[in-house]
């Protein structure tokens, strides 16, 4: 959702609760200017990850779907 600055001035809380379902883009002068995302109190590798791997197959999904494992290992093998 994208909102005015203005209008986030004078609603923040509407906001910060919309916050915890969606991210929320501030528009300043019609432009994206800033981002609300909801804050986790735990970060994703402690919630993902189990307590003790038992299988290989336990380990998909622990990484986050952005990271791009050819660029990873090709870092590892260039140090």
């Amino acid at each position: 959702m994208q909102v005015a600055l203005s209008d986030l001035k004078v609603n923040v809380g509407k906001y910060i609760d919309l916050a915890e379902t969606e991210d929320v883009i501030i528009t300043k002068y019609g432009k994206p200017a800033a981002k609300i995302v909801r804050f986790d109190k735990e970060p994703w590798y402690v919630k993902k990850m189990p307590e003790q791997i038992t299988s290989i197959k336990q380990l998909f999904g622990t990484l986050p779907s952005d990271v791009d494992l050819e660029d990873i290992k090709t870092e590892r093998l260039s140090q």
